[in-house]
């Protein structure tokens, strides 16, 4: 016998699970999306925190490396200055050891001639200083005449030198200094009380050799007589 069963209709209740459904997914999505957008928004906004803190680190940055700079700035004129003030010091320095070795020369000079005219009197040759200058075969000729006497009495007189030397192929050759000279100097007279320093810049022949050095003394007045001396030629540290 067939069996009859009996379905209760309600679509109602259909419908309702469907708004439910419907609902759920629909907040669950806003859930999901507002999640992700609020993420995004805290992101957003620690990235610009992060932003600003980075260019504040920046600016800083910026700061001591101009600061850094200007010390170097700083720094490499004061190295600067301190080459330019160690230079002229030792500019200075070479200048005041060659007035210290200047004046030494002088001191031994005058003590030299002091010296000298202990024994000696009247009119006398001291020497003769040869030194090498710049140009080529030139040197600076020095003589040195004392006059030991009592009172004030004055010498006067002339001056002759000759250099004596062998030329190229070994022939004794004699020059008068006034012959050497390479400025238009004057004659060489005398007139002073206690020493005389005569100096000449002379310049010697291509292929002469010089070995002596004659100097001739002619006081003016009676009954004087000449004075010669003869000086190896040697020539002294420039």
């Amino acid at each position: 016998m067939p069996r009859l069963v009996v379905k209760s209709h309600r679509p109602w209740q259909f419908a309702l699970a469907i708004v439910l459904l419907s609902t759920f997914f629909a907040v669950l999505t806003w859930l999901l999306l507002d999640n992700v957008h609020w993420t995004a928004i805290k992101d957003r906004i620690r990235l610009g925190d992060d932003y600003k803190r980075v260019l504040q680190v920046n600016r800083n940055l910026e700061k001591e490396n101009q600061r850094l700079r200007e010390k170097v700035v700083t720094l490499q004129q004061t190295v600067s200055l301190d080459k330019q003030t160690a230079s002229m010091l030792q500019d200075e320095m070479a200048s005041l050891q060659d007035q210290i070795h200047k004046l030494k020369g002088e001191l031994e000079f005058y003590q030299g001639i002091m010296e000298s005219t202990r024994d000696t009197e009247g009119l006398n040759i001291y020497g003769v200083d040869i030194t090498p200058l710049s140009m080529d075969r030139a040197f600076l000729l020095r003589l040195v005449l004392t006059h030991v006497v009592k009172g004030d009495k004055v010498a006067k007189g002339s001056v002759k030198v000759l250099i004596e030397g062998v030329d190229e192929e070994g022939a004794v050759q004699k020059f008068n200094l006034s012959d050497l000279s390479i400025e238009d100097a004057p004659a060489l007279e005398f007139e002073f009380k206690n020493f005389k320093r005569i100096e000449r810049h002379l310049t010697l022949p291509s292929g002469f050799e010089p070995r002596r050095i004659y100097v001739q003394i002619q006081p003016r007045g009676r009954d004087q007589t000449l004075i010669s001396k003869v000086f190896e030629w040697s020539v002294a540290d420039s």
